[in-house]
C-alpha cells in the first residue's frame, strides 16, 4: 500500500472507529443521553399489578418496579419529560403514568439521575425491553405515542424480560 492510501485507510478506520464507540447513536440530537441502569426486580421476574385491563397499574412507589434513568445533559435543555415504554414484540404494553419525570431545565453538563417506579399498564403482557425517551412534546398536545424525531432529545432501549400479570 502506498502511503497515501496507507493514509486514506487510516482516516476511514478512525472515524468508523469514533462513531462505532460513540453513544451519540441514540441520541438524535447528538447532545444528550440516556443510561438505563439494572432495574429491579431482575430480569425474568413475574410483575403483579393492581386494576383490570385496561387499567392496569404497577403503582409508583410499590417496590414492584423500578427502572433507574440517568441522563447526561450536554446542553441546556428546556422542558423536557422522560418517558419509559414497557416493549413488547409487537410494541409496547405499557406507559410510564403517572410518574412522568419532568425537567424545566436541565444545565450543561449536568447529570441526573431518577427512578422510574409507575407504570399504566394497558394489558397482560411479556415485555421484552424498556425503552426511554426523553423529549420536548408539551403534555397539552394530548398524544401518549411515542414523540417523533423532531421533538425527541435523546432516547434508549434496554433489552430485559419482565412477564406483567
Amino acid at each position: 500500500m502506498t502511503t497515501q492510501r496507507l493514509a486514506v485507510f487510516a482516516t476511514i478506520v478512525l472515524a468508523l472507529s469514533a462513531s462505532a464507540c460513540s453513544n451519540d447513536a441514540t441520541s438524535p440530537t447528538g447532545v444528550t443521553m440516556l443510561l438505563i441502569s439494572t432495574p429491579t426486580p431482575a430480569a425474568g421476574s413475574t410483575i403483579q399489578t393492581t386494576g383490570t385491563s385496561p387499567g392496569m397499574f404497577i403503582e409508583r412507589g410499590s417496590g414492584k418496579l423500578s427502572v433507574p434513568v440517568t441522563i447526561h445533559s450536554r446542553r441546556e435543555v428546556e422542558n423536557a419529560r422522560l418517558w419509559l415504554y414497557l416493549l413488547t414484540d409487537g410494541g409496547y404494553c405499557g406507559q410510564n403514568l403517572p410518574d412522568t419525570p419532568f425537567f424545566a431545565s436541565l444545565s450543561a453538563a449536568q447529570d441526573v439521575t431518577v427512578t422510574v417506579t409507575g407504570f399504566q399498564v394497558g394489558r397482560p403482557c411479556e415485555v421484552t425491553g424498556i425503552r426511554a425517551i426523553l423529549h420536548t412534546r408539551p403534555i397539552s398536545a394530548g398524544l401518549l405515542t411515542p414523540p417523533g424525531v423532531e421533538e425527541t432529545i435523546a432516547e434508549t432501549t434496554l433489552n430485559v424480560r419482565y412477564s406483567i400479570r
